[in-house]
């Protein structure tokens, strides 16, 4: 029987210190805007807690709204914003913290969400849950777009939430969480090749002109010299085969014409606009009507 009255009562005492046991928890959300802002709300509950007296750092934020019971005041800086709180002992203490921050950065094809929260008490139990934008998902490989890697992955219906949990984390140490999400069906946008089309338009043009000298003026050149006289059809050949701007003296070589004749077929063929004749010293140099095929 003293046995039996001797366990209860050693129960009973553990029940109590368990019962007015001082404990911390905290709970982080962080929703991030379509326009890459993000809104917070930081949940500190104090339960059965001595004196308090510490600082939370909250970066550099904006719209910040507090509420609690405590003694907590905001103290703005020239970089960065803190709550100081001082509060005396009590069973329970609530210090709810709104804010918005930009701590998402745009990157080439996605976005990064990152932040470090201080720890400022030693916490029992503290969450961060992270919720992206509608309309996005996280960055493949999904694997190694958050950070750390034991977060929980879900949904809400309408977004992706990325959840953290960590149990016993003292005073002073900091937790880091990242998350690259993109938009879903968005592809990254490449910058306009216009280099590479300046290229292609280049190209074409010089094939278009290229198709022209050789198959377009040679077919008319096919059409033109069966019509013409024997003399005329040898002289016309003599000028293709040398190119534009011979010399007349080579065409009486090469023919075995006079240079009387060779003149003669020469100015019959300027005449029709066929060949054009430059005078050099006391010879001739001759050229292949460019626009002949307009005005034969």
């Amino acid at each position: 029987m003293k046995n039996v009255f001797l366990s209860f009562l050693l129960g009973f005492i553990l029940f109590c210190i368990l019962v007015n046991a001082e404990s911390v928890s905290q709970a982080i959300t962080s929703e991030i805007y379509n326009n890459d802002t993000a809104y917070y709300k930081i949940n500190i509950i104090f339960i059965n807690h001595t004196s308090k007296s510490f600082t939370i750092p909250l970066g550099s934020a904006s719209n910040i709204k507090l509420e609690t019971s405590a003694n907590c005041m905001e103290q703005k800086r020239m970089l960065e914003t803190n709550i100081f709180c001082n509060f005396e002992a009590s069973s329970r203490t609530d210090i709810v913290i709104e804010y918005d921050a930009s701590t998402v950065s745009k990157k080439d094809s996605y976005f990064l969400f990152k932040d470090s929260f201080k720890i400022v008490e030693d916490t029992n139990s503290i969450s961060i849950l992270v919720k992206l934008p509608e309309g996005t998902g996280l960055k493949e490989p999904t694997e190694e777009s958050y950070n750390p890697k034991y977060a929980l992955i879900g949904s809400d219906g309408r977004r992706p939430l990325i959840n953290w949990v960590k149990n016993d984390v003292k005073a002073g140490e900091r937790f880091d969480v990242s998350v690259a999400f993109e938009k879903i069906g968005e592809q990254p946008t490449a910058s306009f090749p216009f280099g590479i089309i300046l290229v292609i338009v280049l190209i074409v043009f010089s094939g278009l002109g290229i198709f022209y000298q050789f198959y377009w003026r040679g077919k008319n050149l096919r059409l033109i010299l069966p019509v013409l006289k024997k003399d005329e059809k040898k002289i016309f050949d003599t000028i293709i085969k040398h190119g534009n701007g011979i010399n007349q003296k080579i065409i009486v070589k090469d023919s075995g014409y006079s240079k009387a004749k060779v003149s003669k077929v020469l100015n019959s063929l300027k005449e029709r606009r066929l060949v054009k004749l430059e005078r050099i010293g006391r010879s001739n140099k001759v050229y292949i009507e460019k626009n002949f095929e307009k005005k034969s």
